[in-house]
């Protein structure tokens, strides 16, 4: 089997690194942390412009009829940035959720930009709640959509200002979509490419930990050169290494379908999970007193992963999950406890 990504993925790769390394700055990010809504509407319009929030939609269905690897690609790059803004709660969660469900009379205004959405079992705790115009949210095992003027929305003081949340208490019973079972396959995606996130965040926080050792001196020599901090950094580039392995694997698996795709998602997502804490943490503490500074921007890569630890299902249930679906075990029973897009934790 081959795991590298094949040339029309490198081509989307570099395509994409080039745009999010050039157009979504730090100061863009900070910009977007430091404001009222944490918001960036217009990257999600360029975003929606060049293709990308629909890229997994078919293509007689108005997208590019690319697959989730392809979609982890461009996560990981957004990652790498920690971009502000919607894409992953419309791009990544509604819009499969809206394919898998059939209602693709949602779609246009979604993959052109002018609409963004999020989805929802936790009303008390909603992901993007505060710039989404519509909302998936569950209701006793049913889905039904919401436009904003059909809910009311309370901000929550949120530690990620790039990725907000808040509390959604509907008006009514919405336009139903369909059963919550429906859309299983559809989160365990999510989840593989939400891993992709993350690997991007470790990746750009190890790459500036790396380049920073490098440079700082401590008794005339460069800090990097003492065996502690090499030790370390090996160790953030086992743990980024390790957790991009297994979040390809199990977008791979989602994508084609294999058996142990559910299974693969529950690994990535609790392996990844407490590797991203312990990579942001490192990259922090290497960083010295500066890493701990608001000037800084370690602490935007911190605070996204964690709210990422526990969005769909923290590593704790992810354990349990993967123990339960383990396919040499034989087990394959499902967890009670159902996901929730934002785990409810009072941190996040």
């Amino acid at each position: 089997m081959d795991f590298r990504l094949d040339d029309d993925q490198q081509a989307l790769q570099t395509a994409t690194r080039e745009f999010c390394r050039k157009e979504i700055t730090l100061d863009r990010v900070r910009r977007a942390f430091e404001g009222p809504d944490g918001d960036d509407a217009d990257l999600d319009r360029e975003l929606a412009s060049m293709g990308w929030v629909g890229m997994t939609v078919p293509e007689d269905r108005g997208g590019l009829g690319m697959g989730l690897v392809e979609q982890a690609v461009v996560c990981e790059e957004l990652g790498y940035v920690n971009a502000p803004g919607g894409y992953f709660s419309t791009a990544c969660l509604a819009i499969p959720v809206v394919l898998a469900l059939g209602a693709d009379d949602l779609l246009e205004a979604l993959l052109d930009g002018s609409k963004r959405a999020t989805v929802a079992m936790d009303h008390d705790i909603v992901v993007d709640a505060q710039l989404a115009d519509g909302f998936i949210l569950e209701s006793q095992g049913r889905l039904a959509w919401y436009d904003r003027d059909e809910v009311d929305v309370t901000p929550h003081e949120s530690l990620d200002g790039t990725r907000r949340t808040g509390s959604v208490r509907p008006r009514g019973a919405g336009r139903e979509l369909g059963p919550l079972e429906a859309v299983d396959d559809v989160i365990d995606g999510a989840t593989a490419v939400l891993c992709a996130e993350m690997v991007g965040g470790m990746q750009r926080v190890l790459d500036d930990t790396v380049a920073y050792v490098k440079d700082r001196e401590q008794f005339a020599k460069p800090i990097g050169s003492f065996q502690a901090v090499q030790h370390r950094c090996a160790d953030m580039l086992v743990q980024t290494e390790g957790s991009r392995s297994a979040t390809y694997y199990a977008a791979y698996a989602n994508a084609y379908g294999e058996p142990d795709a559910a299974y693969a998602s529950s690994v990535a997502k609790a392996y990844t999970s407490d590797a991203s804490h312990f990579v942001t943490g490192e990259g922090i503490q290497l960083h010295g007193g500066i890493g701990f500074t608001w000037e800084h921007h370690m602490h935007f890569y911190f605070k996204r992963s964690t709210l990422n630890q526990v969005l769909l299902g923290d590593a704790a249930y992810h354990r349990e999950r993967a123990l339960q679906l383990d396919p040499e075990a034989g087990i394959g029973a499902e967890l009670d406890q159902r996901r929730e897009p934002v785990g409810a934790d009072e941190h996040a």
